[in-house]
């Protein structure tokens, strides 16, 4: 994994910082695969972002904006049971560990655990390396089919996406030069009316008039995007494993020349 970033001139400092997460730094293994599969459903990442906000204390009835109480309530006893969160008195709640800033983290040792048991891939979340014009952070870099592959991961829904973001994540890209690029936004919200929109507006800052025809913004399936079959904008609208997949397996059918 590090020796593709190495080939580029790049050296890692930080990596897979475990103190960020929602759950403890030694929670078991079992339990850490647990909360993986867990992870693959939007209900649960929809009610851990709930649990976050109200870290301190919080009910299940404070728990049940997308899902039912049922659901909450078994999520909550799994959560118990893992040591995760902490019964604080009669009925509710507190996470484990606090503070909890953010589900970002979480979120990108999610897509990093993915890529190790999904696709058979070493991966790093949370990477700070030194001397880059971007910044030097990058979410999750994967060393995929001998490719690289980076993930930036997008917690917020699309309205709390600014277009600052989407230039910078095409800086990042020039500064890491992966084989394969994916941003990824939480979400099963449409793509089009906003991510799309403001990926062509950054390619047309970069590439003036003629982008759109250089390096148009495509549907690839459902609320799947690519640029030439190698930068990809995915949500979470089915599946997310399944549509890393297919984005994935559309760069091996037609790779792509790079923006």
């Amino acid at each position: 994994m590090e020796g593709l970033l190495r080939m580029r001139g790049i050296r890692v400092f930080r990596k897979n910082p475990a103190d960020r997460l929602f759950f403890p730094s030694n929670l078991s293994g079992p339990y850490q695969t647990r909360f993986y599969e867990m992870m693959k459903r939007y209900s649960f990442r929809l009610v851990l972002r709930d649990m976050i906000k109200n870290e301190d204390g919080f009910r299940i009835r404070d728990l049940t904006h997308y899902c039912s109480l049922k659901v909450v309530r078994g999520y909550c006893e799994i959560l118990c049971e893992m040591g995760v969160i902490k019964k604080s008195g009669r009925a509710s709640y507190r996470t484990g560990v606090r503070p909890l800033y953010s589900f970002g983290p979480t979120l990108e040792w999610f897509i990093a655990e993915m890529f190790k048991r999904e696709f058979a891939s070493p991966a790093l979340y949370g990477v700070s390396v030194k001397k880059t014009r971007s910044g030097g952070d990058y979410d999750v870099i994967a060393s995929w089919n001998q490719k690289l592959v980076y993930t930036e991961v997008k917690s917020s829904p699309p309205k709390g996406v600014e277009q600052a973001e989407i230039s910078t994540f095409f800086s990042r890209l020039e500064d890491l030069l992966p084989d394969v690029a994916i941003l990824f936004n939480d979400t099963q919200l449409r793509m089009k009316d906003k991510l799309v929109v403001m990926f062509e507006e950054a390619l047309s800052r970069r590439y003036g008039e003629e982008s759109k025809k250089l390096f148009p913004v495509e549907r690839l399936i459902g609320e799947l995007f690519h640029i030439e079959h190698r930068i990809f904008i995915v949500n979470s609208k089915k599946d997310v494993v399944e549509n890393f997949g297919i984005c994935l397996r559309d760069y091996l059918q037609h790779g792509g020349r790079r923006p």
